[in-house]
C-alpha cells in the first residue's frame, strides 16, 4: 500500500514490486546522461544489460562542434532515430537535448513512441538567483568545479576536461537566453526547439524528481511539467545525481512505466492489483 507524504506525493516503500523487476529487459532503452557523468555511472547503477545503451555528453561533444544545445541535440536526435528506443531516460542536460531532439522528430511525424522518464532537468525558466552556476563556472577551475559534483555525490567524467571551453559556452547560451529573454514564454522555447509551435509530446512522459537539488531550481523543474503536460510524477529524494541512491527506490517505477508504455505483455501481478495510483494530474 502506498503512504502519502508531508509533501502531497506518495512513498513507494510499501508498494511490492517484486513480480515488476527485470520483466523490461528485453525493453530497447537509450540513457541520455547529463554534465558531468561518466556512462559508467548509469550502467552501474541500473545495471549492465542487452537492449540499452548510454549516451554521455563526452560521446555528444566528440561528435559535434557546437555549444548551442540546439545544435549538439541533433547528435542526440540522430542516435534517437539509428538506435529506436522504447524507452528514453535522460537527466541534466540530457534532458534538455532529448527534448529539443523529440520535438523535431515529432515536427517531422517521426513514427517513434517510446516512454519517456525525467530526471531533474529544465528547458526553461531557469532564475539565475537561485542557480548561478552557469555563471560560476566561467571563472570555476576545472578541478574546483569536479571537486564540489563529487561533494554532491556525482561521478565526473574526466575525459570532459578538453571540453571544458565548449562547456562554459554552452552555459554562455543559457545566460543569454535568461538574459535576453527575461521571463521565459512559451516563444522562448519555440525558438530553442527551432520549430513554429510547442504542442505536449505525444510520448507517454513521467518526472521523476528530486525537490532538493542544488543546481536545478525546483520551481524549473515544475516549469517543464506544466510546459509538457506530464501527469504522471514521482518525488525522490536524490540531490542532483540520480545514482546517489538505491537503485531499489527508482527502478520499480522506471520499469513499470516502461511495462505500461510498451506493446509488451504484462505477467506481473503486482500490476493489475488495486493500489493508490501514484500517477498526480495537473
Amino acid at each position: 500500500m502506498l503512504r502519502p507524504s508531508p509533501r502531497g506525493f506518495f512513498s513507494f516503500h510499501g508498494f511490492d514490486h517484486s513480480g515488476v523487476l527485470g520483466q523490461s529487459e528485453n525493453v530497447k532503452r537509450l540513457v541520455v546522461t547529463g554534465l558531468p557523468c561518466p556512462p559508467e555511472a548509469w550502467e552501474s547503477w541500473l545495471g549492465k544489460r542487452k537492449d540499452q545503451r548510454i549516451l554521455s555528453l563526452f560521446e555528444v561533444f566528440e561528435n559535434t562542434d557546437s555549444s548551442d544545445l540546439r545544435e549538439i541535440s541533433k547528435y542526440v536526435e540522430s542516435q534517437i532515430e539509428r538506435f529506436q528506443p522504447e524507452s528514453i531516460v535522460c537527466h541534466g542536460f540530457g534532458v534538455s537535448m532529448t527534448l529539443l531532439s523529440l520535438m523535431r522528430l515529432q515536427r517531422l511525424s517521426s513514427p517513434l513512441n517510446p516512454a519517456i522518464t525525467i530526471f531533474n532537468g529544465a528547458l526553461r525558466g531557469v532564475s539565475l538567483l537561485k542557480a548561478n552556476h552557469p555563471v560560476r563556472i566561467q571563472w570555476l577551475p576545472y578541478k574546483r568545479a569536479a571537486a564540489e559534483v563529487l561533494k554532491h555525490g556525482g561521478q565526473v567524467d574526466f575525459r570532459l576536461r578538453t571540453h571544458m571551453g565548449r562547456i562554459r559556452a554552452m552555459y554562455r547560451y543559457i545566460v543569454m537566453f535568461n538574459l535576453v529573454e527575461g521571463i521565459a514564454t512559451r516563444l522562448q522555447l519555440e525558438r530553442m526547439a527551432g520549430v513554429s509551435s510547442v504542442p505536449a509530446l505525444r510520448m507517454p512522459m513521467q518526472l521523476i524528481v528530486s525537490p532538493d537539488d542544488p543546481y536545478i531550481p525546483y520551481d524549473a523543474i515544475q516549469q517543464l511539467r506544466m510546459d509538457f503536460r506530464i501527469k504522471t510524477y514521482h518525488e525522490v529524494a536524490y540531490g542532483h545525481f540520480p545514482y546517489t541512491i538505491a537503485v531499489d527506490k527508482v527502478l520499480p517505477i522506471l520499469e513499470k512505466f516502461e511495462l505500461q508504455h510498451s506493446h509488451r505483455p504484462i505477467q506481473s501481478a503486482a500490476l493489475n492489483r488495486d493500489a493508490v495510483s501514484s500517477e498526480q494530474t495537473l
